[in-house]
């Protein structure tokens, strides 16, 4: 994970928090951390962006390629 800046001016003790809500809380903070990273790295890379993109759709054209011709009809009439 990328450094931050540590920039609290409390001194006191501080209580973790437990439970859902802190879970929750928690969760959020780490998956806008890592799509600010995947946001960052497509600018820096956009050759490998794009190409990681075009990988992604040409395997799901052939996959929907593939349930459509498994689904279809094993009829060979071309009439009805």
């Amino acid at each position: 994970m990328a450094k931050k800046p540590l920039a609290a001016g409390f001194t006191g003790d501080v209580t973790e928090e437990t439970g859902v809500a802190a879970r929750t809380k928690s969760a959020i903070h780490h998956v806008k951390d890592e799509a600010g990273m995947v946001a960052a790295h497509a600018v820096d890379h956009p050759a490998a962006t794009g190409s990681a993109v075009a990988v992604v759709g040409l395997l799901g054209l052939a996959i929907g390629y593939m349930l459509g011709v498994s689904s279809a009809s094993r009829d060979r009439r071309w009439y009805r």
